[in-house]
């Protein structure tokens, strides 16, 4: 078997996991890109409600399901180094799933467990095909409570919002600059990078440590990083946790020094994607 194709080996040994990188162009594109051709058309909502603009221009069956909370749903456009991207908001788990199961042709609401509340979507509605979405639901982030985060209910929750809304921003700028994007420690890492940073102003190992559901130290974890290494053998997970453990100091030095020379986001971004867990590892045993 070629190495290139072990992702689609089903188990993965966790030394070729922790070596995934993102290939950095030498060459930037002109960023932001230009918008996806899709992007035209959502962007006649004219003040319309959201289901109504759904039903209206895309013949969506929205009533084909219940609404816990109309009135909160709202649709916006985040503004990435990719593009704009179509950001509808949920303020209900409920809803959250309607709207999944509305955007993608679904009959019934999915089963999600309420730690989810993030997709960024390529839709499969056959009126929208194909077209990306981010559909976010307000709830904690990580399903972290606003105790455990030593904040106010409501503050918690805005910092989730932005935290939330740029982590899949940050999905789609690699997706769309760098032609990568999988369910991977790195790639959560490098989106909660920089979701805290817009949420929090900064990068917290220990943060990410709380939002992984791991323990500085130890090579176990209660949390969602857990869902991102199931290619990896049962046996040899807890490698892979006890390298992010490691990383995630070096990861938050590194960005203290870019954010304290106010580097641009494509340079957080490249710094990120560009360097594999297992090669600042190795950085970290030659330093001691």
């Amino acid at each position: 078997m070629r190495a290139g194709d072990l992702w689609a080996a089903e188990e993965l040994p966790a030394a070729y996991y922790l070596k995934r990188r993102f290939e950095i162009p030498e060459i930037m594109p002109k960023l932001p890109l230009e918008d996806e051709p899709f992007i035209a058309s959502w962007q006649e909502t004219a003040g319309q409600d959201v289901l109504t603009f759904l039903s209206d221009r895309f013949g969506l069956p929205v009533s084909d399901f219940s609404w816990q909370n109309i009135d909160a749903l709202q649709l916006s456009f985040a503004d990435t180094l990719g593009g704009k991207l179509p950001v509808i908001a949920t303020e209900s788990h409920l809803d959250f799933r309607a709207m999944e199961a509305v955007l993608n042709a679904r009959k019934a609401l999915q089963e999600l467990p309420p730690t989810v509340n993030a997709f960024t979507m390529q839709t499969r509605a056959k009126p929208i095909f194909r077209h990306r979405i981010l559909l976010l639901n307000r709830a904690p982030y990580s399903n972290i409570s606003a105790e455990k985060m030593g904040l106010a209910k409501e503050d918690w929750l805005e910092r989730s919002h932005k935290l939330r809304m740029r982590h899949e921003c940050a999905h789609y700028e690699t997706l769309r600059i760098f032609d990568d994007m999988r369910n991977h420690a790195l790639d959560e890492i490098l989106a909660d990078a920089l979701g805290q940073i817009a949420a929090f102003g900064s990068f917290d190992g220990d943060r990410q440590r709380i939002f992984f559901g791991l323990t500085r130290g130890k090579d176990t974890c209660t949390g969602r990083l857990s869902f991102y290494c199931q290619k990896v053998g049962e046996e040899e997970r807890p490698k892979i946790y006890k390298a992010v453990d490691e990383v995630l100091d070096d990861v938050a030095g590194e960005l203290d020094g870019l954010l304290a020379r106010k580097a641009e986001d494509i340079e957080l971004l490249s710094a990120l994607a560009g360097t594999s867990i297992a090669e600042r590892l190795e950085a970290l045993k030659k330093k001691g």
